[in-house]
Protein backbone atom coordinates (compact mmCIF):
# COMPACT_ATOMS: atom_id res chain seq x y z
CA UNK A 1 0.00 0.00 0.00
CA UNK A 2 1.23 3.35 -1.06
CA UNK A 3 0.05 6.42 1.55
CA UNK A 4 2.62 8.31 1.27
CA UNK A 5 1.29 11.88 0.84
CA UNK A 6 4.03 14.01 -1.30
CA UNK A 7 5.88 11.09 -2.15
CA UNK A 8 3.05 8.72 -3.56
CA UNK A 9 4.49 9.80 -7.05
CA UNK A 10 8.13 9.01 -6.45
CA UNK A 11 6.49 5.86 -5.03
CA UNK A 12 4.11 4.58 -7.85
CA UNK A 13 7.45 5.11 -10.34
CA UNK A 14 9.27 2.18 -8.50
CA UNK A 15 6.52 0.13 -9.41
CA UNK A 16 6.07 1.57 -13.29
CA UNK A 17 3.30 3.74 -12.37
CA UNK A 18 2.41 7.33 -13.23
CA UNK A 19 0.28 9.12 -10.84
CA UNK A 20 -1.53 11.81 -12.25
CA UNK A 21 -0.36 14.23 -9.46
CA UNK A 22 1.56 16.81 -8.73
CA UNK A 23 3.44 18.13 -5.76
CA UNK A 24 3.21 21.37 -3.71
CA UNK A 25 4.55 22.71 -0.39
CA UNK A 26 1.60 23.96 1.77
CA UNK A 27 2.66 26.27 4.69
CA UNK A 28 1.25 26.81 8.33
CA UNK A 29 1.58 28.05 11.57
CA UNK A 30 0.61 28.11 15.11
CA UNK A 31 0.00 30.89 18.13
CA UNK A 32 0.80 30.60 21.77
CA UNK A 33 -2.09 29.01 23.56
CA UNK A 34 -5.45 30.71 23.62
CA UNK A 35 -8.49 30.71 25.79
CA UNK A 36 -11.03 28.52 23.55
CA UNK A 37 -12.77 30.84 21.23
CA UNK A 38 -13.62 28.33 18.11
CA UNK A 39 -14.84 24.85 18.21
CA UNK A 40 -14.53 24.29 14.56
CA UNK A 41 -12.68 24.50 11.41
CA UNK A 42 -13.22 27.73 9.74
CA UNK A 43 -12.12 28.64 5.85
CA UNK A 44 -12.56 31.71 3.46
CA UNK A 45 -12.22 30.72 0.27
CA UNK A 46 -11.65 34.29 -0.59
CA UNK A 47 -8.69 34.49 1.89
CA UNK A 48 -7.54 31.27 1.30
CA UNK A 49 -6.83 30.80 4.74
CA UNK A 50 -8.31 28.18 7.07
CA UNK A 51 -8.09 28.36 10.95
CA UNK A 52 -8.93 25.90 14.16
CA UNK A 53 -8.12 25.84 17.61
CA UNK A 54 -6.52 22.71 19.37
CA UNK A 55 -7.42 21.20 22.88
CA UNK A 56 -4.60 22.91 23.81
CA UNK A 57 -5.22 26.50 22.96
CA UNK A 58 -3.00 27.06 20.22
CA UNK A 59 -4.66 28.66 16.42
CA UNK A 60 -3.28 26.31 13.50
CA UNK A 61 -3.56 28.71 10.70
CA UNK A 62 -2.64 27.78 7.23
CA UNK A 63 -3.68 28.32 3.60
CA UNK A 64 -3.54 27.56 0.01
CA UNK A 65 -0.50 25.31 -1.61
CA UNK A 66 2.40 27.54 -2.77
CA UNK A 67 1.95 28.74 -6.54
CA UNK A 68 4.64 26.53 -8.04
CA UNK A 69 5.28 22.45 -7.91
CA UNK A 70 8.16 21.82 -5.41
CA UNK A 71 9.18 19.33 -3.00
CA UNK A 72 10.81 22.19 -0.69
CA UNK A 73 9.48 22.28 2.83
CA UNK A 74 11.23 25.40 3.54
CA UNK A 75 8.91 27.80 4.66
CA UNK A 76 8.97 31.89 4.14
CA UNK A 77 8.36 35.05 5.29
CA UNK A 78 6.33 36.05 2.78
CA UNK A 79 3.91 33.07 3.22
CA UNK A 80 3.85 34.09 7.26
CA UNK A 81 2.89 37.11 6.22
CA UNK A 82 0.21 36.69 4.20
CA UNK A 83 -1.45 33.85 6.23
CA UNK A 84 -1.32 36.12 9.38
CA UNK A 85 -2.96 38.74 7.38
CA UNK A 86 -5.67 37.01 6.10
CA UNK A 87 -6.13 35.74 9.77
CA UNK A 88 -6.63 38.96 11.15
CA UNK A 89 -9.41 40.03 8.32
CA UNK A 90 -11.45 36.96 10.00
CA UNK A 91 -10.53 37.06 13.34
CA UNK A 92 -9.07 41.14 13.99
CA UNK A 93 -8.69 40.57 17.72
CA UNK A 94 -6.12 38.10 17.42
CA UNK A 95 -3.68 41.04 16.50
CA UNK A 96 -0.90 40.69 19.01
CA UNK A 97 -0.61 37.34 19.88
CA UNK A 98 2.69 35.51 19.08
CA UNK A 99 3.31 32.94 16.73
CA UNK A 100 5.66 30.25 18.02
CA UNK A 101 6.69 27.58 15.04
CA UNK A 102 5.52 27.60 11.43
CA UNK A 103 6.00 24.64 8.74
CA UNK A 104 5.76 23.69 5.30
CA UNK A 105 4.68 20.05 4.15
CA UNK A 106 3.91 18.71 0.80
CA UNK A 107 0.39 18.17 -0.64
CA UNK A 108 0.07 15.90 -3.52
CA UNK A 109 -2.68 17.26 -5.85
CA UNK A 110 -5.16 15.66 -8.00
CA UNK A 111 -6.26 16.85 -11.16
CA UNK A 112 -9.77 17.29 -10.61
CA UNK A 113 -8.71 17.71 -6.31
CA UNK A 114 -9.97 14.40 -4.87
CA UNK A 115 -7.92 11.94 -3.45
CA UNK A 116 -6.68 8.70 -5.46
CA UNK A 117 -7.91 5.60 -3.62
CA UNK A 118 -8.35 1.45 -3.64
CA UNK A 119 -6.92 -1.21 -5.78
CA UNK A 120 -4.50 -0.36 -8.79
CA UNK A 121 -5.43 -2.74 -12.08
CA UNK A 122 -2.49 -5.15 -12.55
CA UNK A 123 -0.66 -4.66 -9.76
CA UNK A 124 -2.34 -7.02 -7.19
CA UNK A 125 -2.28 -6.39 -3.58
CA UNK A 126 -0.87 -2.27 -4.25
CA UNK A 127 -3.32 0.07 -2.83
CA UNK A 128 -3.05 3.90 -2.77
CA UNK A 129 -4.15 6.37 -0.71
CA UNK A 130 -2.89 9.64 -2.20
CA UNK A 131 -4.17 13.07 -3.88
CA UNK A 132 -5.18 14.07 -0.78
CA UNK A 133 -4.43 17.96 -1.50
CA UNK A 134 -4.77 20.06 1.47
CA UNK A 135 -7.74 18.10 3.05
CA UNK A 136 -6.50 15.00 4.25
CA UNK A 137 -6.07 16.01 7.46
CA UNK A 138 -9.99 16.69 7.52
CA UNK A 139 -11.20 13.25 5.66
CA UNK A 140 -8.40 10.86 6.81
CA UNK A 141 -9.74 9.31 9.30
CA UNK A 142 -12.79 8.39 7.15
CA UNK A 143 -10.29 7.02 4.31
CA UNK A 144 -8.21 5.03 6.55
CA UNK A 145 -11.46 3.68 7.91
CA UNK A 146 -12.77 2.44 3.89
CA UNK A 147 -8.95 1.56 3.28
CA UNK A 148 -8.96 -0.53 6.31
CA UNK A 149 -12.16 -2.38 5.19
CA UNK A 150 -10.93 -2.92 1.78
CA UNK A 151 -7.71 -4.51 2.94
CA UNK A 152 -9.70 -6.60 5.57
CA UNK A 153 -12.59 -7.71 3.03
CA UNK A 154 -10.82 -7.64 -0.08
CA UNK A 155 -14.35 -5.55 -1.75
CA UNK A 156 -13.92 -1.74 -2.36
CA UNK A 157 -16.26 -0.07 -0.26
CA UNK A 158 -18.76 2.23 -2.03
CA UNK A 159 -17.49 5.18 -0.42
CA UNK A 160 -14.14 5.15 -1.97
CA UNK A 161 -15.24 3.46 -5.48
CA UNK A 162 -15.51 6.61 -7.71
CA UNK A 163 -12.02 7.85 -6.15
CA UNK A 164 -9.98 5.06 -7.93
CA UNK A 165 -7.03 5.84 -10.22
CA UNK A 166 -8.53 4.28 -13.61
CA UNK A 167 -11.19 7.37 -13.30
CA UNK A 168 -8.34 9.52 -14.88
CA UNK A 169 -8.09 6.99 -18.23
CA UNK A 170 -11.73 6.29 -18.04
CA UNK A 171 -12.98 10.60 -17.91
CA UNK A 172 -14.69 9.94 -14.84
CA UNK A 173 -13.02 12.88 -12.53
CA UNK A 174 -14.89 13.78 -9.54
CA UNK A 175 -14.93 17.40 -9.15
CA UNK A 176 -14.09 17.97 -5.90
CA UNK A 177 -12.44 21.68 -6.03
CA UNK A 178 -15.20 23.02 -3.72
CA UNK A 179 -14.44 20.70 -0.85
CA UNK A 180 -10.68 22.61 -0.56
CA UNK A 181 -11.13 25.84 -1.65
CA UNK A 182 -8.16 26.79 0.48
CA UNK A 183 -6.39 24.45 -1.87
CA UNK A 184 -6.54 26.83 -5.21
CA UNK A 185 -3.39 27.92 -6.66
CA UNK A 186 -3.09 31.75 -6.92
Amino acid sequence: MSATAGWSSNIARMVDMKLPLITHPLQAFVTEPLKPFINRSVSSANLHVYVYQTDRGEVVVGGGVDPYSSYSQRSTLHTLEELAANLLELFPFLRGVNILRQWAGLCDMSPDYAPIMGEVDGLPGFLLSCGWGTWGFKAGPIGGYTMAELIDTGITPDLIRPFNVRRFSQGKLVNERAAAPAAAVH
